[in-house]
């Protein structure tokens, strides 16, 4: 009995994190501000705040008493190792562009970032945007260099912010485009929180992972038969011999 009420309270617990609503806080004016946002409570992840005045402060080694020292990998190991996956990347791609040409590559290029886009645009579709505010202050050298980038900003800058919210719920939305004709500069200030429930992004990860794998080995079986249609074809030898 008392295994019954652990598994329901672990079930219980992992529901509870999976509603658990997780968002972010951006601000921006002449620096970015980022703040992670989970239940309520904000985590601030940039600027990243230094120690002291600014310079890395040299960590004391502890000293084992007794027992064998464990080696950490070195700098220059985890380097090889990169070098080394980034080796098999490059070949891989050389493989597939010498027996399946530009096409095969550019397809599966297209297929991935096809993967990406669907996989950012499910998921951008369970946002919640409680605050956008976006104002741009345009200055320029003169009065009519300041109104040639007013009227091109206006163009671009609207169209793009509705687009870009079309696909969300949007709660409170802001977007001001005004001309300065006494700054020399153009100032931005932009302001955002959106929020998504945990469980949305977890089910867009995994499904977004899946379709990779699925791509990827599609790709390995049509690289393995192009490699075997180019086969040199071994002459029959004469009968009787």
């Amino acid at each position: 009995m008392i295994g019954w009420y652990i598994a329901g309270a672990v079930l219980c617990l992992l529901l509870l994190i999976l509603l658990l609503p997780v968002g972010v806080q951006v601000e921006y004016q002449d620096e970015v501000f980022l703040w992670l946002r989970i239940a309520g409570f904000r985590i601030p992840i940039l600027p990243v705040e230094e120690e002291g005045d600014g310079e890395k402060l040299p960590r004391k080694k502890k000293k084992k008493k007794g027992g064998s020292k464990t080696q950490k990998p070195s700098g220059k190991g985890k380097a090889e190792e990169k070098k080394q996956k980034q080796g098999g990347l490059k070949e891989k791609v050389k493989e597939i562009t010498k027996y399946q040409g530009v096409s095969g590559l550019l397809s599966l290029l297209k297929d991935l970032a096809g993967i990406a886009g669907g996989t950012l645009k499910k998921l951008w579709r369970h946002v919640v945007v409680k605050k956008f505010d976006l104002l741009l202050t345009i200055g320029g050298e003169d009065a009519a260099e300041t109104a040639v980038l007013y009227g091109k900003l206006c163009g671009v800058v609207y169209p793009a912010v509705g687009i870009i919210l079309q696909g969300c719920k949007c709660r409170k939305y802001g977007v001001t485009v005004q001309p300065d004709f006494d700054k020399k500069e153009t100032e931005i200030r932009f302001s955002f929180i959106g929020r998504i429930l945990f469980i949305f992004v977890i089910s867009s990860a995994i499904g977004g992972l899946f379709r990779l794998l699925g791509r990827m080995v599609r790709a390995n079986r049509e690289l393995e038969e192009a490699k075997e249609s180019q086969l040199p074809v071994k002459p029959k030898s004469p009968e009787g011999k």
